[in-house]
């Protein structure tokens, strides 16, 4: 059987040209310059670190999706613009690599602290913690099974959405029936990667929306599409955060060079 040769690789005149639904990526992507060079991409098990010449950049692992995954390696011959063009693949790999690339400009110290960046204290969990006194009551809708997500129902009125639902869990397609009339919506940032966070900030457009965890890009842009707050990560030690990537740990990259973050909406809690 003859191999029929992989579609290349999007660019941003690409990107450009896709329909209104791609609105998000077009914006985040046309908000890096043109010429930042990419200097190295390294994959782990459950993360990757995007190096630029603007800084560093992670992403949660994702897989699946479809099509080939086409980098192979050619990712330092890309500038960072047309890697973060891979955010809008159906490779989730792929996309993921993009995502990254995404961080390795919103995400650095720079960037990060423009946009309003606060550092998480020591001994603050997540973005859940910070949150647990305005959701008192509420109804809170998360997608992503967290770990010890179950703990909010103590407090409040819980849903979790989850595409691999355990038990309590609803599949992820019920987020059409229960994100419309919540007060706060809590999202793992993989959702950019999976292209589920369109749908899902227009369902929440009601509601106050925070994104969580490493694939969170930390840019205002988001405030357009009916983000509140963007519980991230910014990478203040490199080569401690690279070893732990190839190294395979998972949460473990926040205890290796890798700091948990927000940035907020202006004016969003007074």
């Amino acid at each position: 059987m003859t191999k029929l040769p992989a579609d290349p690789l999007p660019t941003f005149a690409d990107i450009r040209r896709l329909p209104p639904q791609w609105s998000l990526y077009q914006d985040l992507i046309g908000g890096i310059p043109e010429g930042v060079g990419v200097k190295d991409v390294t994959l782990g098990m459950y993360c990757i670190l995007v190096e630029a010449e603007s800084g560093f950049g992670m992403s949660m692992v994702v897989r699946g999706g479809s099509g080939p995954y086409r980098l192979d390696g050619a990712g330092a011959s890309m500038d960072l613009r047309g890697l973060a063009c891979l955010s809008t693949s159906w490779n989730f790999l792929e996309a993921s690599v993009g995502v990254a690339a995404l961080n390795a400009w919103y995400s650095t110290p720079e960037h990060a602290s423009a946009a309003g960046m606060i550092v998480e204290e020591k001994g603050t969990n997540d973005g859940f913690d910070l949150y647990q006194d305005i959701c008192t009551g509420k109804r809170v809708v998360v997608v992503g099974h967290f770990p010890l997500i179950e703990r909010l129902a103590d407090y409040c009125e819980l849903t979790v959405l989850e595409r691999n639902p355990l038990p309590g869990d609803m599949p992820d397609p019920g987020c059409e029936y229960v994100v419309p009339g919540c007060d706060f919506l809590f999202s793992t940032g993989i959702t950019l990667t999976n292209k589920t966070m369109p749908r899902l900030l227009e369902l929440s457009r009601e509601a106050s929306t925070i994104l969580v965890g490493p694939s969170v890009v930390p840019s205002p842009i988001l405030y357009d599409y009916g983000v509140d707050c963007m519980g991230g990560s910014v990478i203040l030690d490199p080569e401690r955060a690279r070893r732990a990537i190839t190294s395979g740990l998972e949460q473990g990259v926040f205890h290796n060079g890798v700091q948990k973050m927000r940035v907020e909406r202006p004016g969003w809690l007074a």
